[in-house]
């Protein structure tokens, strides 16, 4: 086999890993879609009063349990896409960067799927105990499932969104507004960390997750276009 066959080969491997960046949104959108489908009405959130989280853990047990094993599952899967889509990021961003900023976009990606799969298995925690445990039990895991699902890995992941657009707008290697909307993004995404001590600071956490889900669905059709020429993935640019 020769080198340039082999070249092929490995660009082409790398062309279906963009897709992971898909998959990161699909999936996690889909837990949403269900939940607002079954789950029972309403939210909680940390900031809930007890009245009302027991309110609603209360409301349909068997159902709320189901829903929090499908959550599980689903945003799993999400938290799993995206880390098959670091190596994505690292790439890009050392081709078109440098080693040390690559070295950082795949640290902070990777705690950003990591805290989001541990957000996933609390879930799947949430539905074992059920209406069963004490509140205070069943609080301090959903709030574990939410903190670590919210915030921290949303703004770890801003970070990482926000070098790897600042890296492509600096050489013009992503479209102009795929630059420009993944360092606002990413800016949004920080500002989420606001929400451990402000209630307010919520509001960030659905601007930096859902226009995020957007981002990283450009940025993968971005990258499996460019992923048909064997030089924009397959090596780092580097001698």
């Amino acid at each position: 086999m020769t080198t340039a066959t082999l070249t092929r080969t490995n660009a082409h491997r790398r062309d279906f890993g963009v897709l992971s960046g898909v998959l990161y949104a699909l999936f996690f959108v889909a837990s949403i879609v269900i939940a607002g489908a079954l789950g029972p009405s309403g939210t909680v959130t940390p900031y809930s009063s007890d009245a009302e989280v027991q309110a609603y853990r209360l409301k349909d047990p068997a159902t709320l349990e189901d829903l929090f094993r499908m959550l599980g599952l689903l945003q799993g899967l999400s938290a799993l896409a995206l880390l098959a889509f670091v190596p994505c990021l690292t790439s890009f961003v050392r081709r078109y960067g440098s080693d040390v900023r690559a070295g950082v976009v795949r640290a902070l990606a990777t705690v950003a799927g990591a805290l989001l799969l541990l957000s996933a298995s609390t879930s799947w925690v949430l539905a074992q105990i059920g209406s069963r445990a004490e509140l205070s039990t069943y609080r301090a895991v959903s709030d574990l499932s939410f903190i670590t699902g919210a915030g921290p890995a949303i703004a770890a992941l801003g970070v990482a969104v926000f070098l790897v657009a600042a890296t492509g707008r600096a050489i013009h290697a992503l479209p102009a507004w795929v630059a420009w909307s993944g360092m606002m993004i990413g800016a949004a995404g920080v500002l989420s960390m606001s929400s451990l001590v402000a209630e307010g600071g919520s509001v960030f956490i659905p601007v930096g997750r859902f226009l995020g889900f957007a981002w990283f669905v450009a940025l993968s059709v971005v990258l499996w276009g460019r992923g048909r020429r064997a030089d924009d993935l397959s090596s780092t640019g580097k001698p």
